[in-house]
């Protein structure tokens, strides 16, 4: 167990500022209004119903694997378009099963209630985030009010360092965005950090991680594991880092449904 005071649950919401906030392309905006009005409708991409597909791309070697989800919105809106494009940077590699949807293995990740994408990485190089796994989530449109939950940040340190069994999460999340912990008691939360790089010299720095580099998530349907993120403003294209610092298996983490409203065309 790491030896460092935690967090009250009072200051585990917060917003992350970044220098260059990730934010809508302003030239879309005045195209929208004129052929749209100012209607904004809410959308809702649900993960067990919404139509995706996913396609393969580049040298075997370094392969960009691309999902595609298109979000129905209520009658009177056209649909938005999310893009889900997952690159590898140094020696990690993805699994076949990366950037995919299965209800049926994953019914309720994070206690969410519902399915969700699975981002999962094998050959792990231990405790380098220069070996990683980035998502970058794009829309078809600028949308407000983003909201979605990472799962399963958690840990396993049974086995020792450098074993198969062992892992250690490591989420970052670019943008201009508040989150939300997991409670584990009246004062503490399970997932630590600030979603961003750098260091990790108190739970309030550097990428979200479970507090407790032994500590496992009984299943991926356990919610300890879980970071809600809100974007507090329009956002387009954002990008999620993925890495661990320890171990050499197999190991993933979830993106739980996503909420927000849009134009209507």
């Amino acid at each position: 167990m790491n030896d460092v005071m935690l967090p009250s649950r009072r200051t585990v919401v917060r917003t992350a500022a970044w220098t260059v906030p990730v934010v809508a392309v302003g030239v879309s905006a005045p195209a929208f209004a004129a052929s749209c009005g100012t209607t904004v409708y809410p959308y809702t991409l649900n993960w067990g119903s919404v139509a995706y597909s996913t396609v393969t791309t580049g040298p075997a070697a370094n392969r960009v694997k691309t999902g595609t989800a298109t979000v129905d919105g209520p009658a009177g809106s056209t649909p938005v378009v999310a893009t889900f494009t997952s690159r590898n940077v140094g020696v990690d590699t993805r699994t076949g099963n990366n950037l995919t949807v299965n209800s049926t293995t994953y019914p309720n990740v994070g206690a969410t209630g519902s399915t969700g994408l699975l981002l999962q990485h094998q050959d792990i190089s231990a405790g380098r985030n220069t070996s990683r796994q980035e998502l970058r989530i794009q829309f078809d449109r600028a949308v407000t009010g983003l909201k979605f939950t990472i799962t399963d940040i958690d840990s396993n340190n049974v086995a020792g360092n450098n074993r198969s069994a062992d892992f250690w999460d490591r989420v970052e999340l670019s943008g201009t965005r508040t989150f939300t912990a997991t409670s584990r008691d009246v004062d503490n939360v399970y997932v630590i950090g600030a979603g961003v790089s750098g260091a990790e010299s108190s739970t309030t720095e550097g990428p979200w991680r479970m507090y407790d580099n032994g500590v496992v998530a009984t299943d991926n349907g356990d919610a300890s594991g879980n970071i809600e993120v809100t974007y507090v403003g329009d956002v387009q294209d954002i990008t999620l880092t993925y890495w661990n610092a320890r171990g050499n298996g197999n190991q993933a983490v979830f993106l739980s449904t996503f909420t927000f409203k849009a134009s209507g065309c």
